[in-house]
């Protein structure tokens, strides 16, 4: 996961790297990008497309990095991982019904 302003040069290099690598990664610049009920999230790829992924947290056990752009306050940080822990609960609940 990787968090910071949509402007940002150094949070899009952040971005790059991990496609470069092939590791899958969600660049968001806010929680609000995170649909909590839905399993969806709205991210932007470091060439500044914009797209969503339905089901983007897997089922089974994981392991999230996370990291931001340098001027990206902890406040924005600390809600997406908020969101990802909402989305995470949720998906649980949906999977046990």
């Amino acid at each position: 996961m990787i968090v910071g302003g949509f402007n940002s040069s150094n949070t899009s290099h952040l971005q790059e790297i991990s496609e470069d690598a092939n590791i899958p990664s969600y660049w968001v610049d806010t929680a609000d990008k995170i649909d909590t009920d839905n399993n969806k999230i709205l991210w932007r790829t470091s060439h500044g497309e914009l797209r969503e992924t339905e089901n983007w947290l897997p089922q089974e056990n994981l392991t999230v990095g996370i990291t931001s752009g340098a001027s990206t306050p902890d406040k924005v940080i600390e809600d997406v991982l908020e969101a990802i822990f909402q989305s995470r609960a949720k998906a649980r609940v949906r999977r046990t019904i």
